[in-house]
Parts: C-alpha cells; structure tokens; sequence
C-alpha cells in the first residue's frame, strides 16, 4: 500500500510537469517562428543594384528612351530568337490627351535582321479596361535555321533560309481583373521564303524538298483570327520571383490563295514562381504545348510550325533544333542571390516534337541540364548565360539580354 500511495502521488505530481514542459517547449517554438518571421524583411536592393536601376530610371535612360518623343533601345520589338545583338529606334508620342498612342519604329542586328513597324492605340478606353489598336509590320529574317522535321532529325542537315513577312494585325484587349485580360487579334500576313544568306550552310532548298518542308515553293497570303486569355500576377514581370502567369490561345489561319495550308493553333503556357524566405531564393517552372492542325487537304507551312531548342525552351541543343506539328516543354530552375545585381540559378529542360498529339509523351523528352547567370535588377533580367548540356550534341552556351522565363 505505501508504495501504490508513492506511485500514485509521483503520477499526481509527474504528468502536470511533463504537459507543462510540453507546453514550455511549444510556446518557445512558436516564438522562435515569429522571430524568424519577424527577421524576414521585403526585398532590399543592394549598392550595385541601385545605381544599376538609377542609371535604368535616371537622365541617361529619359534621355535616350522617353516616353514620348525619339528614343533608341537595345534590341526592338518582334526581335526573334538567333538574330544576334540588334539596336532600334523610332517615335512615339500620346495624342488627344492620352487617349490615343501611336509610335513609328525600325531595328536591325549584326545579322541584318531587320523590322520596320507602326503602331496605333486607344489604350485607355472604359476607365482604362480596353485597348484598341492596329499594327503595320514588316520582318526580314536572313538567316532561319531549319534541320528537318520531327524529332529524329539531324544535327549535320542544317541548312539556312530567308523569311520576309508583311503583316497587318488589328487587336482588342479587355482588363477583366487587374489580372486576368481577354482578347481578339485578326490579322492578314503576307509571307515570303527564299535562299538563307549564312555561308556557313547550305541554303534550304539544296537540302529539303517539299514534302519535308511544306510551303517551301508556294507561299499563300493569310487571314487569321485569335482569341486568347491572359492570367498574369506575378509581381515582376520582367524577374518574377512570385506569382504564376497562365496563358491559352487559339488561332486559325485561313489560306487566301492557294486553298492548301490553313491549319489552327493552340498554345497552352503555365508558369509558377515559389518564392523561399525573402524573395532571395525562388523555384521557377514552366510548361508549355503548341499543337496545330491542318484540314483535309492542307498541311502546315514549315516556317509556322512550332519549335524546341534554344535558350527559352531546350538548352542542351541549338536554336529551332527541333520543328513539327506539335511541340511541348518543360522546365525548371532553382535561382538564388549571389549578391546584389546577381542571381545564378541551377535548371533542367525537357523538350519534344511530334507530328501528332497523341506521340507527345514525358518518356521520350529530350533533356538538358545547367547552370546560369544573371544579371539583374528587381524589375528586370538585362544580361544572361546560360551553360547547357544533355541532348548529345554537346556544350551549349547561350549569351541573352534578356530573361529565361
């Protein structure tokens, strides 16, 4: 009996405490948190950083780049991919008391790329939630890279190919949400294909015929329509680090000439920004597919296909590397700040094209793996490299002014 009393009042006496320690130890976990929560401050630009966005936002950038008069930038508007270092310029100015834009343009690059474009808007109609506007635009690509259809093509079958495209394109733009943004293109496109102008390949009609590279011969002029939707809340554009932006549009192209290549788009796009701690470290993802679709009778033109390969979608094998029907990728990066002004980010790509929809499959992508540089401010990626390997065709180095994704 004394020793059933002793058990009893160590019991009494025991199983208070060990839930009073509990609790001790979970209130002092708690606020452990809160101070670290506490610690965690909004993204500060360094030194550097700063007077990087100073000289962005300052004199020189006002006087070069103004909103409304003559301006010059790095690089222009429609610059594709592979054109190589390029400059524009031109005018721009607000009329009727903001409520109507227009602005003149032109661009060129060291691989005589060339652009010339007009622009006329109604930007701010309904209390700045729709936007009216038309486009003229002329593009001179010398010096497009085909290597063949589907995903067995080769490395040693590039060739090279001029396009030449007129195009005037009308839009309507809603602001739903400051979020979300609905719309409608309608266009009509005059394109023209032609020898390519780099010594270093053969042009593309001594390598592919017509079967291979449908449209090759016979160019027809296009009508087309688009409808699209926008959801867009990242908090930077230019260098999200949170937020997502999910985009779908279809677009049918209507053969005006020729009755043999209307065919219809569908672009799918879903980005994810998972910030970790103060925005100085950010998970980015990427996914996209674009399948398109031709008629009884028609076929889809080469130079409108869709493609993987290059710094925005497959960084272990060159630009356009891989052209079809349908085309999807995927990627992911892990960035982290080095200092100010500099973020290096680790990534893996997985891309694939396919003449049908159906042979689209995450077993068969071809992969890429590397390491990155990038230098930026908050709002803006302005230089990149990007160092790349995994497809079999060797190191890939990419050298970009601008962001990946």
């Amino acid at each position: 009996m004394p020793l059933l009393i002793v058990a009893a009042l160590a019991a009494t006496i025991g199983f208070p405490a060990a839930a009073v320690a509990q609790d001790t130890r979970a209130e002092l976990l708690e606020r452990l948190r809160a101070e670290k929560a506490s610690q965690l401050k909004p993204y500060e630009a360094g030194r550097l950083e700063r007077w990087v966005m100073r000289a962005e936002d300052g004199r020189l950038r006002r006087l070069i780049t103004p909103h409304n008069g003559f301006f010059v930038s790095l690089g222009y508007t429609h610059k594709p991919v592979g054109a190589g270092i390029g400059f524009g310029g031109g005018f721009r100015h607000d009329l009727f008391d903001r409520r109507a834009r227009i602005e003149l343009g032109a661009g060129s690059s060291f691989r005589n790329y060339q652009m010339v474009r007009a622009d006329f808007s109604l930007p701010r109609l309904f209390d700045e939630r729709l936007e009216l506007g038309v486009e003229a635009l002329y593009r001179r690509h010398p010096q497009e890279d085909f290597y063949g259809p589907g995903p067995d093509s080769s490395e040693a079958d590039r060739v090279s190919y001029l396009f030449k495209g007129r195009e005037l394109q009308g839009r309507a733009i809603v602001a739903v949400a400051p979020w979300l943004r609905v719309g409608t293109l309608v266009g009509h496109l005059a394109p023209s294909i032609g020898a390519g102008t780099d010594a270093r390949f053969p042009t593309l009609e001594a390598g592919f015929d017509q079967r291979a590279a449908p449209g090759l011969f016979e160019q027809p002029s296009y009508a087309y329509g688009e409808a699209f939707a926008d959801v867009d809340y990242r908090d930077e554009p230019g260098n999200a680090r949170a937020g997502g932006r999910y985009r779908v549009g279809l677009r049918k192209y209507g053969d005006r000439d020729l009755d043999r290549y209307g065919f219809r788009s569908l672009d799918l796009l879903f980005q994810q920004f998972v910030p970790l701690f103060d925005k100085k470290r950010v998970f980015a993802f990427q996914a996209a597919l674009v399948g398109t679709s031709a008629g009884e009778g028609h076929q889809v033109p080469f130079y409108m296909q869709p493609t993987v390969g290059g710094s925005r979608t497959l960084r272990s094998v060159a630009d356009y590397r891989f052209r079809d029907t349908h085309a999807m990728w995927l990627n992911a990066e892990y960035r982290w700040e080095v200092f100010s002004a500099l973020d290096m980010a680790l990534f893996t790509d997985w891309g694939q094209v396919a003449p049908r929809g159906s042979e689209l499959s995450l077993s068969n992508l071809t992969p890429a793996y590397g390491i990155g540089f990038r230098f930026n401010t908050a709002q803006a990626v302005f230089f990149r490299v990007d160092v790349a390997t995994g497809g079999g065709e060797g190191l890939q180095l990419f050298v970009k002014f601008n962001r990946a994704f």
